[in-house]
């Protein structure tokens, strides 16, 4: 009993390593007359269908992907005034915003523009 002991973790490992699907069937065989009978089956079916439906839709891009020069005219837009409030002094000496806000903008715009019409041909 005592050896019995010893061995039980590995007699434990060897039942477990073994699959026990292995122990329960015998492989089944499919014979080749079988596999080309479904074969035809689908190719009939598959062609019977309508090319449309034959093939994928692509995939739909997102609303920016779709209109890269207005997405990118309106981020530039966005920018252009970010970037004049932040460099131009407003009220405390300087000029006042509302002259130059349309330069910055509209320069802001044609830069994203340009840089959305750029994205749009290289896809």
């Amino acid at each position: 009993m005592h050896k019995l002991n010893k061995l039980r973790p590995a007699l434990l490992i060897c039942v477990l390593a073994v699959p026990v699907g292995a122990f329960a069937q015998t492989p089944s065989r499919i014979p080749a007359e079988i596999i080309r009978e479904a074969m035809n089956r689908e190719s009939v079916r598959l062609a019977a269908l309508p090319p449309a439906a034959r093939q994928q839709t692509p995939r739909r891009r997102s609303w920016p992907g779709r209109h890269s020069v207005v997405f990118g005219t309106l981020v530039g837009l966005g920018v252009g005034i970010a970037v004049e409030t932040a460099t131009i002094p407003g009220e405390s000496g300087g000029e006042p915003h509302s002259v130059y806000l349309p330069m910055f903008g509209i320069a802001g715009a044609g830069i994203g523009a340009v840089t959305g019409l750029i994205i749009s041909a290289a896809r």
